[in-house]
């Protein structure tokens, strides 16, 4: 199994993650007291969201061997280590799931650029 195949898998991953929020966040009830803007710009955001982690692990894992591939990976790279670094700026670094969500992160990042400089 490739580098790509294995980041691929990682972002679709996230996306049925994101799926669940309605469950696991119990939306929309649970963002009804932050307005229905908000309640929908938040719940819209997410499913673009999703849509982006099942359409980019699509394409890391039909791009594979593609010449452009790396380039593709590094992007995810970046993508990911913004992340991790936002988690502990936006949210607790004192709560257990934020920091597990934060090495998460980071292993995001590290799978896109192992496979991004691995690719020829």
């Amino acid at each position: 199994m490739t580098y790509a195949v294995v980041a691929s898998i990682f972002d679709i991953g996230f996306g049925l993650f994101h799926l669940m929020f309605w469950r696991l966040f119990g939306w929309p009830s649970t963002l009804a007291s932050s307005g229905k803007i908000n309640t929908a710009v938040t719940q819209t955001l997410n499913v673009m969201l999703t849509y982006c982690f099942f359409a980019y692990g699509a394409a890391l894992f039909w791009l594979k061997t593609d010449e452009n591939m790396g380039v593709l990976a590094l992007a995810g790279a970046g993508f990911w280590l913004l992340r991790a670094v936002l988690q502990p700026v936006l949210f607790s670094a004192r709560n257990r799931v934020s920091i597990v969500l934060a090495i998460a992160f980071l292993v995001g990042a590290a799978l896109h650029a192992t496979a991004g400089l691995a690719h020829p």
